[in-house]
């Protein structure tokens, strides 16, 4: 009877350690690149225009994340998954851009827009200047300032001689314009104005005040003690100009963010963590930080003691994975730094450091949080319309997942949790069950040889 008692125990125990394993490994649905990719395309596609901050396909592909995160059923790490924040943020005003040259004896001539000149985008505070030769005009081997009682304006050289590069939007840019010319245009200004002309310049955008949002969701932990992982990626970039070009942003940053969400879908179907991950789709990191700078400010007191890693720019082969820091943890200890060398060295994954506060973990850095971004820094086609979905790698991706999946891994879920949603389990279980299975059979099949002797 005892051995009964025993025997059933065992076959009852390994039935739920199996079980427990099959549900663990076929519940879980791992990272795909594939779903990378796609989410990519989606997100860089004529649909969304480029996702500008305060524009409504901006808006649209931050409702799009908060059903990912939803679906998946995190939660929000405050009141809301939606956490919003205004800015201001440039907007077509459909005038019509002109360059005009105006002379006493009534002579005018304009020139091209898209061909002479056309707006940078890093500053919108005046949308018009007119000057002459009675203002203040600077002149420089690459650039003419120009100084009027209604702003200051900066007409500087494309340094490919060409407008395809869009600049990052800065409210708080000292100059009220930025206007991109070709060196035909440098030396017409700089003639009309010797020869008495008024030169008027209109550039067809404004700027207006709005309210934009960081998407948060968050896998709970089973710790409330442990200090959380934050993962981040921004979801905004350049929009479209005048002309009607769009700036996709498919590496910057469709990538990191469609990257973020992949590795969420995926944790989301796995074991509970240690400790909460937090996933955050930044907004505003094209107007100088911004959704990164209001999130790590209003969340200090929950994050100060976390690790941050944000994605920008993945996907891109034939580039090592960069580990930026912001300029402010230059020559300071960054136990995450080192923990993620480590892994990629032991994985022959290239590196490179680099301390630059050109994305969004700098906002962190300042606050003295342990923050670095993970980027294929690729800047051949960023900020200009050839930033497209075709250029994107999912040998790259899985490159870089490499690495993050085994930081994740390692710092935020238990060994059993490992064990049990691994392969080993599954392997290990099926064995015992069988062995427990057929040993009452080996045993009758024994005792009728011994019989029989």
């Amino acid at each position: 009877m005892r051995k009964k008692i025993i025997y059933y125990s065992c076959l009852v125990s390994t039935f739920i350690l199996l079980a427990l394993s099959l549900f663990s490994n076929f519940t879980y649905s791992p990272f795909n690149a594939d779903n990378v990719k796609e989410n990519i395309t989606l997100f860089s596609s004529d649909t969304y225009k480029g996702r500008l901050a305060g524009s409504n396909e901006n808006t649209l592909v931050g409702e799009i994340i908060k059903k990912n995160f939803t679906d998946n059923k995190l939660i929000p790490l405050n009141d809301e998954y939606k956490e919003g924040f205004k800015v201001l943020s440039p907007v077509n005003n459909n005038t019509s851009p002109y360059l005009k040259f105006s002379y006493d004896d009534g002579y005018s001539e304009s020139l091209k827009y898209g061909v002479d000149f056309k707006e940078d985008m890093i500053n919108f505070r005046k949308t018009n200047f007119t000057f002459s030769s009675e203002d203040k005009i600077n002149v420089f081997s690459s650039y003419i300032e120009v100084v009027t009682s209604e702003g200051t304006c900066l007409f500087y050289l494309s340094p490919k001689d060409d407008f395809s590069f869009r600049s990052s939007f800065i409210s708080t840019f000292p100059y009220d314009m930025m206007v991109l010319i070709n060196t035909k245009t440098y030396n017409k200004i700089l003639d009309s104005i010797r020869d008495g002309a008024e030169v008027a310049i209109n550039i067809p955008f404004s700027v207006e005040e709005k309210e934009i949002y960081n998407i948060v969701g968050v896998i709970k932990g089973s710790s409330n003690k442990l200090p959380p992982l934050i993962l981040t990626a921004h979801y905004d970039h350049l929009g479209a100009d005048a002309l009607k070009n769009t700036y996709y942003g498919a590496l910057d940053n469709a990538s990191g963010t469609s990257f973020l969400l992949e590795i969420e879908r995926a944790l989301s179907t796995y074991g509970k963590p240690k400790r909460d991950i937090i996933f955050v789709a930044l907004n505003a990191e094209e107007f100088g930080l911004l959704g990164s700078k209001d999130f790590a400010e209003k969340n200090l007191d929950k994050i100060k003691d976390g690790e941050v890693i944000n994605f920008d720019m993945i996907g891109s082969d034939g580039y090592p994975l960069t580990l930026m820091l912001g300029a402010s943890a230059k020559d300071k200890e960054s136990k995450l730094l080192d923990s993620i060398e480590k892994i990629a060295k032991d994985k022959n994954v290239e590196t490179a450091v680099s301390y630059e506060n050109s994305s969004d973990h700098a906002s962190f850095n300042d606050l003295g949080i342990d923050a670095l971004s993970f980027s294929h820094s690729d800047l051949t086609k960023i900020h200009t319309p050839n930033d497209k979905v075709e250029f994107i790698s999912t040998n790259a991706i899985n490159n870089a997942y490499s690495v993050i999946e085994e930081k994740i891994f390692n710092s935020s879920y238990g060994v059993i949790t490992k064990f049990f949603y691994g392969k080993t389990s599954l392997f290990i279980f099926s064995i015992l069950f069988a062995f427990v299975v057929s040993s009452p059979i080996v045993s009758y099949i024994k005792r009728r040889k011994t019989n029989k002797i």
